[in-house]
């Protein structure tokens, strides 16, 4: 069987891609053909994890650029190399562009997975609906509330945002060495995020929160994005600026995980969002936008709380220390119950593919 997982945003550093990554990973476990499509130069880092797991990369052109030139070399690329499966990722019908190119390569098996329960275009998204529902014939989500979202009552495939568990077990060791790193003293409570600095991701709400609480609580950030330069501009214009750690993108994410002491989501709209596995998976509480999906809720150290300061300043002070040794290995038997194991992705979706290859004949 022969798969092109398709990015409709960079492949980088963010969720998607690293369903993406994880998937791929346990496909070529379970002996599939799969290659990655994406419009951007990928760094020799990744390269390198493509290269040991036999996965190809294909560069696309610019999507947003040129959209005639990515529809075209689409087609050449999937009547070459003749798919069974063409597997597209995003949050909304724009992803008819890549179906649409698929159905004029011959591709039998076309699958919309959606990663979120809203997007940023919504003029767009009711435009290509039409399309969207004539060329997609394969329904996957991250859950059910980002299935409904693009689905509608049409019927799809949970497939669970997993990971891979063993990277993200708590260590103490890893703790000490990233708060000697910020320099933080014992009785400093480090509150985390991990995110894409965007509009959705809604970093400028720390601003607010970090005034209403006293000076040993610290903020650490990790990721980049078109607004990281503005929100440190605004930063800097305040008195909390040395409360702030903006580390940008960094390969250790499981280390500061560990340094944490609580992780927040302030999000304005999500699907399914991989950080929060990843928090809980390490053993930390979790403070999460009410805007969030409750199906990621599988411990008793999830809260979600309104977009309000107050709320979470009260929610953050409620908090109390926990053994986190204990509490991530029972978050992540709890987790891998739930079906957020990445192992098991691969048997999943091959499984999946399989049924709609013969479905179609």
């Amino acid at each position: 069987m022969k798969v092109l997982m398709i990015n409709t945003i960079k492949l980088e550093k963010n969720g998607v891609t690293t369903f993406i990554l994880n998937s791929c990973s346990s496909l070529r476990d379970e002996k599939v053909n799969v290659s990655i499509g994406a419009s951007n130069n990928i760094d020799p880092e990744l390269q390198k994890i493509l290269n040991n797991k036999q996965i190809a990369f294909i560069k696309l052109p610019n999507r947003k650029k040129n959209i005639f030139k990515y529809f075209t070399f689409l087609i050449k690329i999937l009547t070459q190399q003749q798919y069974d499966v063409v597997h597209i990722n995003g949050n909304s019908t724009t992803m008819a562009i890549e179906l649409l190119a698929a159905k004029v390569a011959g591709i039998k098996v076309r699958v919309a997975h959606s990663h979120n329960t809203l997007t940023e275009h919504p003029i767009l998204n009711k435009i290509f609906r039409p399309l969207f529902e004539s060329t997609v014939n394969g329904r996957v989500a991250c859950n059910v509330a980002a299935g409904k979202w693009l689905f509608g009552k049409q019927k799809f495939l949970v497939i669970k945002n997993g990971i891979f568990f063993n990277k993200y077990k708590f260590n103490q060791k890893k703790r000490k060495i990233v708060r000697e790193k910020l320099d933080l003293s014992e009785n400093d409570i480090l509150l985390g995020h991990v995110g894409f600095f965007n509009y959705q991701k809604n970093q400028e709400f720390f601003l607010k929160l970090i005034s209403q609480l006293n000076d040993n609580y610290k903020i650490v950030l990790l990721g980049n994005g078109q607004l990281f330069n503005e929100f440190k501009t605004k930063l800097d214009k305040t008195k909390f600026k040395d409360r702030f750690f903006l580390m940008g993108a960094v390969d250790n994410i499981p280390d500061y995980l560990s340094a944490m002491d609580i992780f927040l989501l302030p999000s304005k709209f999500e699907g399914q969002p991989f950080v929060i596995i990843e928090a809980l998976a390490t053993g930390l509480p979790c403070i999460i936008s009410d805007k969030v999906s409750k199906e990621i809720d599988i411990s008793n150290n999830s809260f979600f709380i309104p977009l309000k300061p107050y709320k979470w300043k009260e929610c953050v002070l409620g908090i109390k220390d926990h053994n986190r040794v204990i509490k991530s290995l029972n978050n992540q038997k709890a987790l891998k119950l739930s079906g957020y194991d990445a192992s098991s992705n691969g048997k999943i979706l091959k499984e999946y593919y399989l049924s709609c290859i013969n479905e179609r004949g």
